[in-house]
């Protein structure tokens, strides 16, 4: 890059807030008494990890999304001096659920900057491609810049199936069994970057009142492909390493210790 490219990419980054959607429990993981953000890879809390991501690809303005024991996050995260970075916290209320109330709520509390477009992440994966953040706002800008889209999701290229399938012949003799097949299907990352034209429609989409779990994946992105304005970044399955279970959270430790040579 030349200086007026890298001065627009600075100018880009500074006007770009990553809002960390960390409110989730712990319970799938064995331990029902802590917030997930703060279960620890390799002796460090998943929520350095992804603030670590984010903040060594130049950007410096953060928000986290709480909700469950939101005290021992935000006492661990501080105001975010010592990550050299600036954090912002929406404490949802206890009755809310899902990412998209806590995106809708942020924005009702101007918590979240209008202004300013927002790199969405949450701790609960590790990704091991560290200059993700940047090649995704780079990509990001191509679409706007060039397709007029709004927003930007994050695919990975494929997923493993978590269960053994099989096929059968007519009268039920297993023809075939696979365990654990790989599936080549785009599969959501639940990283993505969003252009303040989509804020309206987070607002406008999700309720508050109502008692069901809202998820922003179940009802913006949705929207945001029917109107044609969502482009795609389709990432290798090997960099995101997804942490939902138990037996996630042991393969996440084993990936980790592998790449970063712990002992």
């Amino acid at each position: 890059m030349d200086e007026p490219e890298i001065k627009k990419l600075k100018q880009e980054t500074a006007n770009t807030q990553v809002v960390i959607l960390a409110g989730g429990k712990a319970k799938r993981m064995g331990n029902a008494e802590k917030p997930k953000a703060l279960l620890e890879l390799c002796g460090k809390p998943l929520i350095d990890y992804c603030i670590e991501l984010c903040k060594n690809c130049g950007f410096k303005d953060f928000i986290l999304l709480l909700g469950y024991k939101h005290e021992e996050i935000e006492r661990h995260c501080g105001k975010g001096s010592k990550y050299g970075i600036k954090i912002k916290y929406s404490i949802e209320p206890e009755n809310y659920s899902g990412k998209g109330k806590a995106l809708k709520y942020a924005l009702q509390k101007n918590v979240i900057d209008k202004t300013k477009r927002s790199f969405i992440i949450f701790p609960d994966d590790i990704i091991l491609d560290k200059h993700l953040p940047i090649k995704l706002l780079l990509h990001h800008l191509y679409g706007v810049e060039s397709l007029k889209t709004i927003a930007t999701n994050v695919f990975a290229s494929g997923t493993e199936y978590p269960f053994g399938v099989g096929k059968t012949d007519n009268n039920g003799i297993v023809l075939e069994f696979v365990e654990k097949p790989f599936i080549p299907e785009l599969t959501n990352t639940g990283i993505c970057v969003i252009e303040t034209e989509v804020y309206p429609i987070i607002e406008d989409l999700i309720d508050l009142n109502t008692s069901e779990s809202i998820e922003f994946e179940k009802i913006i992105l949705p929207k945001l492909a029917l109107l044609k304005k969502l482009y795609s970044m389709i990432v290798p399955y090997e960099i995101w390493v997804s942490i939902n279970t138990q037996k996630e959270y042991e393969n996440a430790e084993r990936v980790l210790r592998e790449k970063q040579n712990y002992k």
